[in-house]
């Protein structure tokens, strides 16, 4: 069975990124959901891939590591500060 990683996901992959979530959360990171897992295969595990096979996308979510989705969320951050203006980080500054 293949997903098609452009359109929404199937019930059980669903499930899986947010069991992967949850095992981060007892793990004692609580920063990174699922929604975080998401944007991490799709923008950079299955960057270029419109189709995916089922035993592929589990073994993926399952193997995940935190270092991986913490480098990419880092990363991410970094991109999108850069386009912000100083005014905009008056809360972290002046707080």
């Amino acid at each position: 069975m293949r997903i098609n990683t452009k359109k929404a996901w199937p019930y059980e992959i669903n499930f899986i990124v947010h069991t992967k979530a949850f095992e981060f959360e007892n793990e004692g990171i609580q920063r990174v959901n699922a929604d975080d897992i998401k944007s991490f295969l799709l923008e950079v595990k299955w960057k270029n891939r419109t189709f995916i096979e089922y035993c592929d996308a589990v073994d993926d979510i399952m193997s995940l590591q935190f270092s991986d989705v913490f480098d990419f969320l880092r990363a991410k951050v970094i991109v999108d500060a850069r386009n912000k203006d100083l005014s905009d980080f008056n809360d972290l500054i002046f707080k």
